[in-house]
């Protein structure tokens, strides 16, 4: 008789203990739900830049299909400079190309990994004067050069540049020198700026990138730059006549 009260205290105390393991699991699991609950929880005002970023169409933007490994292959130095000089005058971080037939010239300005940070093309003997401006050469100091020297010595870094075939001096919309304006417009829309000088026409478009865009910013009805930071297309005409182009695309 002991023996059988001694058993079922004993397994009194036990569904006892049990019960309570069970309770302050119950508690435990309750705070990790609610703690994983409020990890999935988003901000109200990011999810409304989110909705409204996804509402927006995107623009893919232009580029060239010279490949990455065409590129390398200029790097003779084995460093990342791609570096070439003509007179006084060095040109770092830049890979030139050319097509004898065309006479035209492909530059690409290059950052990290490869990154296309800015793109010229241009007519050689015709090279909008703004172009050779915003390129950025340096003296052996490494100070930029003025814009005398590069004058002076631009020249020289045409007859260094690599011989390409033509095809890749058509950009992956369709548009090469020589197109009239209205293809032009096609593919971009009105510009963001017109300037006319010394009977070249510039036009500008400015895309905020979809990968900085806050849903606050008025994108006054232009698409957002896909997969980007920020995107920039300068274009040259001459008598309606595209001359050159500067694609430039922002880095984080």
């Amino acid at each position: 008789m002991k023996i059988l009260k001694k058993t079922t205290l004993f397994i009194s105390l036990a569904l006892l203990s049990c019960k309570n393991d069970w309770k302050r699991d119950s508690v435990n699991n309750a705070h990790i739900d609610s703690a994983f609950s409020e990890s999935l929880t988003v901000n109200p005002e990011h999810q409304s830049a989110i909705n409204i970023s996804d509402s927006i169409k995107r623009f893919v933007v232009d580029d060239y299909p010279v490949t990455f490994e065409m590129i390398k292959k200029q790097n003779v130095d084995n460093y990342s400079s791609y570096s070439k000089t003509s007179g006084k005058t060095k040109s770092i971080d830049k890979v030139w190309f050319s097509n004898n037939t065309l006479k035209q010239t492909l530059i690409f300005e290059l950052y990290t990994d490869g990154h296309r940070l800015v793109t010229y093309h241009f007519n050689n003997n015709d090279i909008p004067l703004d172009v050779i401006e915003r390129i950025e050469l340096h003296n052996f100091d490494g100070k930029l050069a003025n814009k005398q020297q590069e004058l002076i010595d631009f020249k020289g870094f045409l007859s260094q540049s690599a011989l390409i075939d033509r095809k890749y001096f058509i950009t992956n919309k369709g548009l090469k020198l020589g197109d009239h304006k209205y293809k032009a417009l096609e593919i971009y829309g009105p510009p963001d700026k017109k300037t006319v000088h010394n009977g070249v026409e510039k036009l500008d478009w400015h895309f905020v990138g979809d990968f900085v865009y806050d849903g606050k910013v008025n994108l006054k009805g232009r698409p957002l730059a896909k997969d980007n930071y920020g995107h920039q297309a300068y274009l040259f005409f001459k008598k309606e006549k595209l001359i050159g182009q500067i694609l430039h695309n922002d880095i984080p």
